[in-house]
């Protein structure tokens, strides 16, 4: 008896709903629009962050620059013995790297010297001699594959020519999109890097637990270097992901100040109609815990089918269709955005987030009014008083 009570009140919020259709389908777009704006935000952030442990999991533990006049300048490799002697420290590796500007493709891209790639490739292998690897976005830009030569004007203005040899993946396109990898030595000779200096120091720690510890001992040796840990990095991501999203939500007010206003209203009270019908319940027997269950079921029933909306529109819009209306705001390149699929990145506290900022208000908004409806005398609902 008690389980047919409730199927019928909840029969009952199904058709209060559906004779409401016009006002109800105005809610649960709105409502589907802004769950919808905030959880791509939310999935696509936790997807980049995931991205951005997965390229500081390539990164040094600590990072030496050179500082002259306030601006990064080459670093002496004798730098790297100094701090090799500090306790702790595994080992020092001067790196080559730098940015080149493609007037023909009004494109910047990064030229890095390796020995060893840091990111996989669809084929191919490690660039010897004259041979470089590139990125995928880079590989589509210029229409080139493995086997092609590529031409780039050194620091003298010669144009050199060099093999294709490889594509980095496309799984790896966020950190590899804009690269160009060749030998060390020929990227050094590229950009006329003398043979005792390096662009930066990458130190590696053979103990974590003293990264902080070496880090200030590095920055007390060498008082003319900044000295960057991986945290520091991490932090700066963290930073700049966590600007770039307040700039959408900011261009997504409109939405979420239509929410606020439909919480708003739906808090403000019900309509005279809707007392009425609520006072014609009372008069026919339901109690108030009745009323405020078939009130709740309509709220629940809005709220459930506009979160789930929203949470699998934007799940599509984001891990299907690559984000589109997000990346120009999240996302800069230069010229060159990579074309990378993101990796579902979506946690529980993520749900929980979303359904609280969104879910728990409007249901607040519904049932405390039918609350202050449902405990007035049947006689003066009826009446409008």
């Amino acid at each position: 008896m008690s389980l047919r009570k409730h199927l019928n009140i909840l029969d009952y919020a199904v058709h209060f709903m559906l004779r409401r259709r016009g006002k109800n389908i105005a809610t649960v777009l709105v409502f589907t629009l802004v769950v919808f704006m905030l959880a791509s935000v939310v999935m696509m952030m936790g997807s980049l962050r995931e991205e951005a442990e997965n390229t500081l999991a390539l990164a040094p533990d600590i990072t030496v620059q050179k500082i002259v006049a306030g601006r990064q300048g080459l670093v002496p490799l004798s730098y790297a013995s100094r701090i090799q002697d500090i306790r702790g420290v595994s080992r020092v590796e001067g790196r080559i790297w730098g940015y080149y500007y493609d007037a023909l493709e009004d494109a910047t891209y990064t030229i890095i010297g390796v020995e060893h790639l840091p990111f996989r490739v669809v084929e191919g292998r490690a660039p010897r001699g004259q041979e470089v690897v590139v990125g995928e976005a880079i590989a589509k830009r210029k229409r080139i594959i493995p086997g092609d030569r590529i031409i780039l004007r050194d620091h003298r203005g010669n144009y050199v020519k060099f093999t294709v040899v490889g594509v980095f993946s496309p799984r790896s396109s966020l950190q590899s999109a804009d690269i160009i990898a060749m030998p060390g030595s020929i990227a050094r000779e590229f950009f006329g890097i003398p043979d005792d200096r390096a662009n930066d120091l990458a130190v590696y720690v053979a103990n974590p637990a003293e990264l902080t510890n070496i880090a200030y001992k590095i920055s007390l040796a060498l008082p003319d270097a900044r000295v960057l840990t991986r945290q520091q990095i991490r932090e700066t991501y963290d930073a700049i992901f966590g600007w770039r999203s307040g700039v959408f939500l900011a261009a997504i007010f409109g939405a979420i100040l239509a929410f606020a206003i439909l919480v708003w209203d739906r808090a403000s009270g019900l309509t005279a109609e809707e007392k009425k019908e609520i006072g014609i319940l009372k008069a026919l027997g339901w109690s108030t815990e009745d009323v405020l269950e078939m009130r709740t079921c309509e709220g629940v029933l809005l709220a459930l089918n506009s979160y789930l909306l929203g949470i699998i529109l934007a799940y599509i819009h984001v891990f299907y269709l690559n984000a589109p209306l997000l990346r120009p705001v999240l996302l800069g390149w230069s010229t060159l955005y990579p074309s990378f699929e993101l990796m579902p990145a979506l946690s529980l506290e993520d749900l929980l987030l979303i359904f609280m900022v969104s879910v728990v208000p409007f249901m607040a908004a519904v049932i405390v009014p039918s609350w202050r409806a449902s405990t007035i005398d049947p006689d003066e609902a009826m009446r409008g008083v």
